[in-house]
């Protein structure tokens, strides 16, 4: 299973996208710290959504679930 995450230095964007382009699973997408109430959270994206947010966007982790992969961004209200 896939778990990557900026905190413990184990996030490999070059190895998320190989899995994205690989993988039938579904794709969520969480923008913001999850206890923090964010805008966006477990939306279904698709594989090129999902592969722009990787490109553009700081991510806090990325977590392959048995029937889904969950990736989390950092929001800048996470400061506040």
């Amino acid at each position: 299973m896939l778990k990557m995450s900026f905190y413990d230095g184990t996030m490999n964007k070059d190895k998320l996208r190989k899995f994205i382009e690989e993988t039938e699973k579904e794709i969520k997408y969480t923008h913001g710290l999850e206890f923090r109430r964010p805008t966006i959270h477990n939306k279904s994206i698709s594989k090129e959504e999902a592969l722009k947010i990787v490109e553009d966007y700081n991510l806090l982790d990325a977590k392959e679930m048995e029937d889904y992969l969950h990736l989390n961004t950092y929001s800048e209200n996470d400061m506040w």
